[in-house]
């Protein structure tokens, strides 16, 4: 078994237009002001808490979320080789939404706040964020599972990184004036595809 290692990668984007752009985008997304999103899905997703379900960020027409894109798929070539995996006979498809916490949100984590992804299983599965405005803040991984020894990573703005799953993470502490701002995403094979919804993966 591989030892876990989180992977990743520094942008140089351009972050006040960025996140400028991203709450507008969240803005019409939660409106209802962006195609191919039916009023029933809306309403659906706003009762679920999970907007993201309704597109994949890497659809839009942004520059900053095109390097943001090219990026991980040149870093997923580092991780395939760190686990052994064939980047090119994988056929990895990758999915991706904003993340915004509300402003001054100073609860402690605990564990209703860990979460995985993927089902948990590990690679070749793997889960990722960007952060465009997270500093000062921590996100925390319990690695090996919900049992599994707890580790900090700092975040850093313009930074991206990719985790395989099965190590349960949730969000620290966040006390600014503005909300926190992250992309994040899902990177899975193509042949794990089978009964998810197509038009929203899109290759890596």
């Amino acid at each position: 078994m591989k030892k876990h290692k989180f992977f990743e990668s520094y942008l140089d984007n351009d972050l006040e237009g960025l996140s400028q752009y991203i709450i507008s985008l969240k803005e019409k997304i939660s409106n209802g002001f962006i195609d191919n999103i039916n009023t029933n899905d809306l309403k659906m997703a706003r009762d679920l808490h999970d907007l993201g379900s309704l597109y994949n960020v890497f659809q839009f027409h942004n520059v900053e979320i095109n390097k943001l894109y090219h990026a991980l798929r040149k870093l997923m070539i580092e991780v395939c080789e760190y686990y052994g995996l064939d980047f090119e006979k994988e056929h990895f498809m990758i999915q991706g939404w904003i993340n915004t916490q509300g402003i001054k949100n100073p609860e402690l984590l605990n564990d209703t706040h860990y979460h995985d992804h993927l089902g948990g299983s590990g690679f070749p599965n793997f889960h990722g964020y960007y952060c465009i405005n997270a500093e000062p803040s921590s996100t925390f991984y319990k690695i090996g599972g919900h049992s599994g020894t707890i580790v900090e990573n700092v975040n850093k703005n313009n930074r991206l990184i990719i985790s395989e799953t099965g190590h349960p993470h949730g969000i620290g502490p966040w006390d600014k004036e503005e909300p926190r701002i992250t992309i994040a995403y899902d990177i899975s094979p193509l042949r794990f595809m089978s009964g998810d919804k197509e038009q929203h993966w899109i290759p890596l």
